[in-house]
């Protein structure tokens, strides 16, 4: 008996410590909570509420593509000649003139060489005109038989001398005051300076820069568009551009299309020619719009949307009585909104969701 007493207790109390676990973790215990399944929410007649009609609107499709404004046309000034820069009288940011001085070298040792082929160009067109009339003398004698034939071709040939000798210095007064016009530097087109890099009493050389400048008037946004876009690009059609950090919104031609792809970022470079407006400077952010087509989306009107922390809710008119529905939002366009999923074309939602529809 008394073993029989030791069985009980050995496996009854292990088998009833499982039961009880087996009914607490099956909720035996637990009283005044909602068992899992649904439960319906108690809605609203919608008689005399105003209702939406949700149909799908076709909506143009657009894709954007971000670039930097660049300017279409970049200056760098370099003088033709080695002197010492004498003036430079423009900063970075300031708007030049056409025809502004940009900067001017010292061109002492070149107006010295201008002034010595004057001199010298002088000295042969005298030259050559005193030949010139020994020339017209000896030709009359000459031809009166008073001098021989050696002495007339002696004078004519001192003549030809002498006229090929002033065309030469012609040219060498020509390239000597073409070389001291090197010396001032002016601005070819109304341009802003983007950066002085050099200083007076520097020492200019052939191709080293003093400034860098770009044409007024002349921006673009370079956008890097990506391949598969590339398809509904076309030269000369006109694109919306937007720079948010000025907050301009405006149209331009696309004027060129690099004709190859970058194959780190597989992007075609597209660049949109953009109006020359104030405070719009190149290196500013900007996106390009590019058209797509239509695409047929589900439209409902934002006051119909009812927002619940995370969760968006339309109420949805069900045979006559309004029901809480959450619906998956897209896109915002204009006063409307966008509805992946939970609303189908051809149902009503209110446009006054209740309170008391609420959760």
């Amino acid at each position: 008996m008394k073993r029989y007493r030791t069985t009980i207790l050995e496996w009854g109390i292990p088998v009833l410590l499982i039961v009880f676990m087996m009914a607490w973790l099956s909720g035996a215990f637990h009283r005044g909570k909602i068992r899992p399944g649904k439960v319906e929410v108690a809605g609203a007649r919608s008689a005399g509420v105003p209702l939406f009609d949700v149909s799908a609107v076709a909506v143009p499709q657009v894709a954007e593509a971000v670039g930097i404004v660049k300017p279409q046309v970049t200056t760098t000034v370099s003088a033709r000649l080695t002197a010492h820069v004498v003036e430079l009288p423009v900063v970075a940011g300031q708007r030049v003139r056409k025809g502004a001085l940009l900067a001017r070298l010292d061109d002492r040792d070149l107006s010295a060489k201008v002034q010595q082929a004057q001199e010298a160009l002088r000295r042969a067109e005298a030259i050559r005109d005193l030949a010139a009339a020994d020339y017209e003398r000896d030709k009359g004698l000459f031809e009166k038989a008073v001098i021989p034939a050696s002495e007339f071709d002696s004078t004519a040939t001192r003549l030809k001398t002498s006229t090929a000798d002033v065309a030469a210095l012609q040219e060498a007064l020509h390239d000597a005051r073409l070389m001291l016009g090197y010396a001032t530097i002016l601005s070819p087109y109304e341009c802003v300076i983007i950066d002085k890099l050099a200083e007076v009493g520097d020492l200019a050389t052939p191709g080293k820069p003093l400034l860098t400048a770009y044409k007024v008037g002349s921006l673009w946004l370079e956008a890097a568009v990506p391949e598969e876009l590339s398809g509904h690009l076309h030269i000369g059609a006109s694109y919306q551009v937007r720079l948010d950090a000025v907050d301009k919104h405006m149209q331009g031609p696309l004027a060129e299309i690099v004709p190859s792809a970058d194959p780190s970022t597989r992007t075609v470079t597209a660049r949109v020619a953009i109006p020359a407006e104030e405070h719009i400077f190149p290196g500013l952010f900007g996106r390009m719009e590019i058209p797509l087509g239509d695409r047929q989306r589900v439209l409902v009107p934002r006051s119909a949307v009812v927002l619940v922390g995370q969760l968006a809710m339309v109420d949805v008119d069900e045979g006559g009585m309004l029901r809480r529905r959450s619906v998956q939002l897209g896109a915002h366009i204009g006063d409307s909104v966008e509805i992946l999923s939970g609303v189908a074309a051809g149902e009503k939602v209110s446009l006054a969701p209740r309170k008391e529809l609420e959760p």
